[in-house]
């Protein structure tokens, strides 16, 4: 598709590319990384990117400060709150909306 990597070729036209957030822990903790369709990249204490992420942004800076205090499992209500917030009022959060990973692994492990 050589009409999809002609607008990356010139200076002005904004690149084709993605959002993401990336999150990991080391050995100084979690982290969250925001990173921009332009290449650039946030390092956040907490985000929501994509449709109606406003509203579970809001959601999070309001419940900041709670955050470090929490146990995983109450990070990840949090997780599934600041989700539900941006559903119409009528639509529930069900697990066809969201899924959850609780796969934990060790150092060294594979």
């Amino acid at each position: 598709m050589p009409e999809m990597q002609i607008p990356t070729q010139r200076y002005g036209r904004r690149p084709y590319g993605v959002g993401l957030l990336v999150a990991g822990y080391d050995d100084m903790g979690p982290h969250i990384y925001q990173t921009c369709p332009s290449a650039n990249y946030f390092d956040c204490k907490a985000m929501a990117i994509g449709a109606r992420s406003q509203s579970a942004r809001t959601y999070l800076e309001r419940h900041l400060e709670e955050f470090s205090d929490c146990e995983p499992e109450e990070l990840i209500k949090h997780g599934l709150r600041a989700l539900r917030e941006t559903l119409p009022n009528e639509q529930e959060l069900t697990t066809k909306l969201a899924g959850i990973d609780q796969t934990k692994r060790r150092r060294g492990e594979e």
